[in-house]
């Protein structure tokens, strides 16, 4: 071999080797980057292996956690899989249960559940299909499906899935509801108050009451503008308020406010106006209630004027002043142009101008007053037959008589005291025909009736002044006499009993210094005398007594009563036969102890005197009421007649004849219970005996 081959072989050889390094180099870059990238797949295989597992774990949560119920059917009907809400839904037990869905179906509804089928298989899905259907523990229910297929890689149908929801309830409130929907439309177009639905101005539905209450027709008043229907007047507030609704500060209002009838004439209603809001907030109609309010309006305004024109006399008793105050609230009132408060001037007949409104006064004084003789023009006959008068027509009627202007309407009212006389009239007048109503009628009878009182209050506060002044002169000269009375009683007491006196022991000094000489019949005799000399002293000292039962009693002190009826008990003679008790432990009251002391020293005694049984008894009780103490004294005696009842209170009205009574002491009991501003009464039963019942109070 050539050198030349040698060298170019081994040239060769030295370029392979060179090359195999190169290779092996790059085999070894490859490798390392080939196992780095394994590693990077390993990792990778992992993470994607628990997505997937993470992601199973969640889509079985949420299936089996889902609160509607959930299944999954083969094309079949066959159920493959459901949720614990679809097993409690459809009846079943457990939801490994076999089952399939066609079999739930109601028999009625086995035909429609085909069509649905059919709808699913050939537009993938099925949305708020209703179906009613036999649960597996045979509950009807109506049911809502939602539902849609799954395909496999290459879009081949294999089963569906879906939702389904319980709406028998939802149903059964719904048919509720919409049957309250009708009864409130059937209540809403039946309502005597007016109701409208509005959109903007226009109005989109109205009521019967609506109708009713403005005069249109229902294609009248819809064709209408709420504008077209408001008082010129009112309008501006009706504005402003739905301004404020539109712009979101209002949901609501009410106003009162004057619609124009289709008369022409004018309502007064009470409107409330509610805003029916989109979702959006932007108001999609207006509901407004409309409630006639003419007479009530008119009420108001009566009780207001009542109410002003009581306010303003109040306190006032001279009638020039009491006109002047009316006159004017009167005419603002009715809106009269005049108006004119006359006076009855009984002296000579005629009725006199003492108060105006309009534009016949001139700082405070009336100009050209005139006077109109009793049954003479409007004015007069109303005064004459005290019957109120509107005319709607003057010029037709020949009684109007012309003041200061013609005008065409006029009201007048009598002014009738308590003793149905009439002491003034009220007249009024407007321009305008017929302007005056019943309601001013009856207002005007009202204030006329107010005024009539006031007047009287007048009179009878200018008599009553006199007559207090007249009390009084009598009240000091009665004071004085009573002094005096006194003052004579016990003169007179002391006077009569020192002669009695002395002609009893004179008497007596006879009758002992004769008994063996006078016979039997005589001594008798002398001893009625004595006896007589002893029932007068005692019927002046109860005399006295009497009298000195004034209101001028010695000053209050607290007084056991206990203690006072034994005091009392001790200074009477008791007879043998005679129990006295006491039921009730007596209370302790505020008074004079001498007058309580001969208060129920004469009941007793009275108790003790008038006892005919052989066991007499005599009951004291008390009872506490409120304000006061209620006393009884009760006997077993002979009892008294109802007739008498009033008469034993009066003085010296003994009903029996004794001389042991002068008919004085009930008298005494009556003035002291007086003097305590107490009460006294009686039961009685004759033969059985008697309660007197008492009160004094705390």
């Amino acid at each position: 071999m050539s050198q030349d081959k040698i060298d170019i072989l081994k040239r060769a050889l030295e370029r392979e080797k060179r090359s195999r390094k190169a290779a092996e180099k790059i085999l070894e870059s490859k490798s390392a980057d080939l196992f780095q990238i394994t590693q990077e797949l390993q990792r990778s295989n992992a993470k994607l292996e628990s997505l997937l597992k993470e992601k199973t774990t969640e889509l079985k949560g949420v299936f089996e956690n889902i609160v509607d119920a959930y299944a999954v059917i083969d094309l079949s009907g066959n159920v493959l899989k459901m949720n614990e809400a679809a097993v409690q839904m459809l009846g079943f037990k457990t939801i490994h249960d076999e089952a399939n869905l066609m079999n739930l179906v109601h028999p009625n509804e086995v035909e429609r559940a085909h069509s649905g089928m059919e709808q699913l298989a050939l537009e993938g899905s099925l949305s708020d299909f209703e179906l009613n259907i036999i649960t597996n523990d045979e509950d009807l229910k109506l049911v809502s499906i939602n539902a849609s297929l799954i395909y496999t890689d290459n879009g081949q149908p294999v089963a569906a899935q879906g939702i389904v929801r319980d709406i028998t309830e939802e149903r059964i409130q719904n048919e509720i509801i919409e049957e309250q929907k009708s009864q409130l439309d059937i209540i809403v177009e039946n309502s005597p108050i007016g109701i409208m639905l509005t959109h903007g101005p226009e109005i989109v539905k109205a009521n019967a009451g609506a109708q009713e209450l403005l005069g249109f027709s229902k294609d009248e008043l819809e064709s209408k503008t709420v504008s077209e229907l408001t008082h010129p007047d009112d309008q501006l507030i009706s504005r402003e308020n739905v301004g404020k609704m539109d712009a979101g500060l209002l949901d609501h209002f009410t106003v009162n406010k004057r619609y124009i009838r289709k008369n022409g004439s004018v309502l007064w209603a009470k409107t409330t106006v509610n805003a029916v809001r989109g979702i959006e907030g932007s108001i999609k109609y207006q509901v407004a209630i409309i409630e006639d309010v003419t007479k009530e309006r008119e009420r108001q305004l009566m009780l207001d004027v009542i109410n002003d024109i009581t306010k303003a006399i109040l306190g006032k008793v001279n009638y020039y002043e009491i006109a002047w105050e009316i006159v004017h609230e009167i005419a603002e009132y009715l809106g009269s142009n005049d108006c004119v408060i006359y006076i009855l001037d009984s002296e000579n007949n005629n009725l006199e101008q003492i108060a105006a409104y309009g534009q016949k006064v001139h700082d405070h004084e009336i100009m050209n007053k005139i006077s109109i003789p009793m049954g003479q023009g409007i004015v007069g006959t109303v005064a004459q037959t005290g019957i109120p008068e509107i005319i709607n027509n003057t010029s037709s009627d020949s009684r109007y008589i012309l003041d200061d202007d013609q005008r065409l309407s006029e009201i007048t009212v009598p002014i009738i005291s308590k003793d149905n006389k009439v002491i003034g009239v009220i007249d009024s007048e407007h321009k305008d025909k017929g302007f005056y109503t019943k309601n001013h009628l009856v207002t005007l009878v009202n204030i006329s009736r107010l005024v009539a009182m006031q007047l009287e209050m007048a009179i009878s506060l200018s008599e009553n002044r006199k007559i207090e002044e007249k009390n009084k002169q009598l009240l000091t000269a009665l004071e004085r006499s009573n002094v005096e009375l006194q003052e004579y009683a016990h003169v007179v007491s002391h006077d009569l009993k020192s002669p009695l006196r002395s002609l009893y022991a004179l008497v007596h000094w006879l009758r002992e210094d004769n008994m063996d000489k006078l016979d039997e019949n005589s001594l008798n005799n002398i001893v009625m005398i004595e006896s007589t000399l002893e029932n007068m002293e005692k019927l002046i000292s109860d005399v006295l007594e009497y009298s000195s039962v004034t209101n001028t009693t010695s000053e209050f002190i607290p007084v056991d009563l206990n203690d006072l009826i034994k005091e009392v008990l001790s200074n009477l003679h008791l007879p043998d036969h005679m129990d006295i008790s006491i039921k009730t432990k007596l209370p302790v009251v505020n008074g004079d102890p001498t007058r309580f002391s001969q208060l129920f020293q004469n009941l007793i005694s009275n108790a003790i005197k008038y006892n005919d049984k052989e066991k007499g008894k005599v009951i004291i009780d008390v009872k506490d009421r409120k304000t006061h103490y209620q006393f009884s004294v009760s006997d077993n005696g002979i009892g008294i007649d109802k007739k008498y009842y009033d008469k034993i209170f009066e003085v010296f009205q003994a009903l029996n004849v004794s001389k042991q009574s002068t008919g004085v002491g009930l008298s005494i009991v009556k003035k002291i219970i007086d003097l305590y501003h107490g009460d006294i009464w009686l039961e009685s039963e004759l033969g059985k005996g008697t309660t007197f019942y008492f009160t004094i109070k705390k």
